[in-house]
This record gives C-alpha cells, sequence and structure tokens, in this order.
C-alpha cells in the first residue's frame, strides 16, 4: 500500500464519521503515523478530540488488504461510537463491539457507492460465506456488500492469527468457546472472524443507531431471537442467558508441562511507548487451561531478563508480581504509576487453579514494554519519568 492509498481509505471514513460525530458536540481527528512501522492502530480522547491513530506498518504489513485495513479504521472509530457493551466503567465500546460495528455498520456506509459487485468477482468468496450472504440479503448490491466485508474480516483476523501465532482460522469452523460474562478485551483470531462475519451477514440496516447502554438496539441479538447475525458467545454474553460456571473439581489438576500464551498488548507481544502517562491495555487468555481459573502477572524490573524462561516458580528478582482471577481478561496499566521509569520490561502469565494458589501450567514467553523518551536511545536516557504536563 502506498501513503496515497493509506490516506485515500482514512479519508473514506473521515468524511462519513466526521459529521456523525460532530452531531454528538465532538471532533473526530486522524493522527496518520503513515512512517511508523508499528503494526497497530488506537482510539483515544482528549476532551471533545476523539482521535483514531493508524500507522503505516499496519498498511505495509503482507496479510492485511485494503479492505482490512478499512474495517481496521472503522474498527477504532466504533471505539468511539459502536454502542454497547462498552469497557466496563469507560467510553470506549469494547474491542468484541468495535469489530461488530465495524462490519455491521461502517463497513456498509463506506462500501455502498462502490463497485461491489465487480470487485467481489476477484475476491475468491468462499461457498459458505456467498450462500449465507444471499440468505441474509435480496439484492445483489447488499449481497456483494456483504461477501466484500466478511473477507475484509477475514483479512483483518488472519493478521491477528499471524501476530499472536495461533492456528488457522476458518468461516467454516467458528470459535466454540462460551464465555460466562461479557468480555472486554480483544478476542482470540477465530472469535474475531465470527465476529465481522457475523455482523456482514446481519439483517439489521446500516442505518438503524446502536445504543450507548442496550446492546440489542441496532443490532442482531439473541435476546431478540435473531437466528444468525448475532454477536459470538467466545466473547459475548447475551443479556439474561445462562453460561458456565466454575469447575466444581475440588481437587486441581496437577501442573501441566504446556507453556502459556504470552500476554499482548493490543493483539502484539512488543509494544513501544513514549507517553508514560496512558494507560496501557495488556490482555491474556489461559482458557485452554483445565482448571484454570486466574493468572499470576508478573514484571521483570527495567531492562532485565527473567532467570528462569517458562518456569512453574515467581522469579525472586522480578519488579512485581500479582494474581488476577479469570482466564481471559485485560490489564491497565499505565507505566507512570506502576513502573519505576524509562526502560525495556519484560511481562508474562502462568495460569493459576481455582484458589489462585497453584500453578496449572508453565510461564508463557515474555512479551516486551519499551517505555522510552523521544531523546532515547540516541542519548541513552534512563531514570525517572519527567512531570507531567498539563492536558495530557
Amino acid at each position: 500500500m502506498t501513503q496515497a492509498r493509506f490516506n485515500q481509505l482514512i479519508d473514506r471514513v473521515e468524511a462519513f464519521y466526521k459529521p456523525v460525530i460532530a452531531q454528538q458536540g465532538a471532533t473526530l481527528t486522524f493522527e496518520r503515523e503513515w512512517d511508523d512501522g508499528t503494526v497497530n492502530a488506537y482510539a483515544s480522547r482528549s476532551g471533545n478530540q476523539w482521535i483514531v491513530s493508524m500507522y503505516g506498518g499496519l498498511a505495509r504489513h503482507a496479510v492485511i488488504t485494503e479492505d482490512g485495513f478499512s474495517l481496521v479504521v472503522c474498527h477504532e472509530v466504533g471505539h468511539h461510537i459502536g454502542g454497547a457493551p462498552k469497557y466496563r466503567g469507560e467510553w470506549a465500546a469494547n474491542e468484541g463491539q468495535a469489530d461488530y460495528f465495524g462490519s455491521l455498520k461502517c463497513l456498509r456506509n463506506i462500501f455502498e457507492k462502490d463497485d461491489n459487485i465487480s470487485i467481489v468477482k476477484k475476491l475468491n468468496v468462499p461457498a459458505s460465506v456467498t450462500r449465507q450472504c444471499e440468505a441474509s440479503f435480496g439484492d445483489a448490491a447488499s449481497i456483494a456488500i456483504c461477501q466484500r466485508s466478511a473477507m475484509a474480516g477475514k483479512s483483518t483476523a488472519e493478521l491477528m492469527r499471524v501476530l499472536n501465532g495461533t492456528g488457522a482460522i476458518s468461516f467454516d469452523t467458528p470459535d466454540s468457546n462460551v464465555v460466562g460474562s461479557t468480555q472486554d478485551a480483544h478476542p482470540a483470531a477465530q472469535c474475531r472472524l465470527d465476529t465481522y462475519y457475523n455482523g456482514s451477514v446481519c439483517q439489521v440496516s446500516k442505518t438503524e443507531p446502536v445504543s450507548e447502554s442496550d446492546p440489542t438496539v441496532g443490532t442482531c441479538s439473541e435476546e431478540k431471537n435473531f437466528s444468525f447475525g448475532n454477536r459470538p458467545r467466545c466473547w459475548y454474553k447475551p443479556q439474561g442467558s445462562g453460561g458456565p460456571g466454575p469447575d466444581p473439581s475440588p481437587t486441581p489438576p496437577p501442573p501441566s508441562s504446556e507453556i502459556a500464551r504470552a500476554p499482548t498488548f493490543n493483539g502484539q507481544t512488543q509494544w513501544v511507548t513514549n507517553n508514560p502517562y496512558q494507560a496501557i491495555s495488556i490482555e491474556y487468555d489461559v482458557s485452554s487451561f483445565s482448571g484454570a481459573g486466574g493468572i499470576y502477572f508478573e514484571v521483570s524490573r527495567p531492562n532485565q531478563t527473567f532467570s528462569q524462561p517458562n518456569s512453574t516458580t515467581p522469579d525472586p528478582q522480578a519488579f512485581k508480581g500479582f494474581a488476577q482471577a479469570g482466564v481471559r481478561g485485560q490489564l491497565q496499566l499505565t507505566p507512570a504509576q506502576h513502573l519505576p521509569g524509562w526502560g525495556i520490561y519484560q511481562m508474562r502469565i502462568i495460569p493459576l487453579d481455582q484458589t489462585g494458589q497453584k500453578a496449572v501450567g508453565r510461564f508463557s514467553n515474555a512479551s516486551t514494554l519499551a517505555i522510552r523518551s523521544r531523546l532515547w536511545p540516541l542519548l541513552g536516557l534512563s531514570g525517572a519519568y519527567p512531570a507531567r504536563r498539563p492536558g495530557r
């Protein structure tokens, strides 16, 4: 993808949603970091400035298509206006909802005036996807948008699969996991594909608004007896539905020899920031471990590594560690509040049993968080953070 195309794809989403957000008294602003090689994007707010930051590293990644990139832009806009469910106590639609909004509403608006029938002919759309899109929509133009949106979801979910090093994903092998409560963190790659796909085939109109408080408004939902197009249960628990309870076994299984999956920062195991006052979301998932009920999260000292990789016991030289309930979840870390200064930190997790006292697996490989000044490493800067400037 060229820089010009990078900007054109962002322009399309900005042109549609800037006036939508203006009606809410805010200004949509895109930060276009074409020269930054980070494979990421994020949404943030500063007063009435609603910001979406897009990076060239994402646009240039070999796996992402132009439509997949557009879906990521839509996902980030979805954090601002995608509705419920939201991160608990926060302004942002949670990750699954931002995915769902991206294909259910945003891509339909962005693709509407394209020659989608001609575009879809070049996409090698699976027959099963075509059949479902035909079952959902009666006209050729809407069917083509459905197919195109589903394939955009395949590209974006495939990128997540590659970044996380997980197994193959497919439209025909939906995630069989069922959560006990709605999860805010990034779902697994297959679960994200299911979400994009279901948003694509949902029959609710793109013009029907979503709600900031009621996840059933403007969406397909089990609560309203939709038969398809619903948010998948691998991250969403329908309101009033039953769900899996805790493991009733009184005796935890012996520790597994399996190594836990490394925690991630927005799907990545390496993250760099020069703003120590911005909260960073760290996702984890140990749901594959039998008997797991939570994790122990461990952070190294700055610029040090763990002494015993993939062990079953905490590192005595670690900076800090703590237990966290839940087999899937998210931690919020603000470097200026939780870490001692600039530097490179390793972070890892180990699955714990239901009591939170015993390991049922081995420590993950370490993920890396680099907190660096804009002057570092050129000047070899280290030590404490600067005082925070007003308004940041």
